[in-house]
């Protein structure tokens, strides 16, 4: 298992662990991470949800607005996640990979759900923080057999984050190795 996956439901402090684990690894990440942006909320769509490569400036604008949220009700956009599926497909340059989040948005698209399952298929670890969901797509991400899920609650988000910790660290180690 070369894959760290933190599956928990929304709140629970999966993005938190990843930063956590970024701040305390300090090894050249790659990857992505979405954000839901309430103080740029619109009166009836709600909060938009933006794309944010890492290695790139955080830019907002309609090529990386993913949709909105509003009461938990998303609207999506799946021509963004067409459009971004090759960026995700070819990230690289980091000893680690993060993608923070994947989530039922993503299953709208499949060219974008094909990207990340192939970024599972290769050997560069990835941290990735994944809703906890029954659905195809995030169930396929979630057995997927490269990876170990972690699965993450409000209780043992401290515990956990030694866990992961000391698992990504050893996929390095690993990666060193080869």
């Amino acid at each position: 298992m070369t894959h760290a996956l933190l599956v928990g439901p929304r709140g629970v402090g999966k993005s938190t662990l990843i930063r956590r684990v970024l701040e305390e690894l300090q090894v050249p990440v790659s990857g992505f991470f979405t954000r839901k942006e309430p103080n740029l909320a619109h009166p009836t769509l709600g909060a938009p949800v933006y794309f944010y490569p890492m290695d790139e400036p955080e830019r907002r604008g309609p090529a990386r607005l993913l949709g909105y949220c509003k009461d938990h009700c998303p609207q999506v956009y799946p021509d963004t996640f067409h459009r971004l599926a090759p960026q995700v497909a070819a990230m690289g340059g980091g000893q680690l990979l993060v993608m923070d989040e994947i989530g039922f948005m993503e299953t709208c698209s499949p060219p974008f759900c094909r990207a990340v399952l192939a970024r599972l298929e290769g050997s560069v670890p990835v941290l990735a923080a994944v809703k906890d969901m029954k659905l195809p797509f995030l169930d396929a991400v979630r057995s997927h057999p490269n990876c170990t899920c972690f699965f993450m609650t409000r209780e043992n988000r401290d515990e956990l984050y030694l866990q992961v910790l000391a698992f990504v660290r050893a996929r390095l180690e690993e990666e060193k190795c080869r």
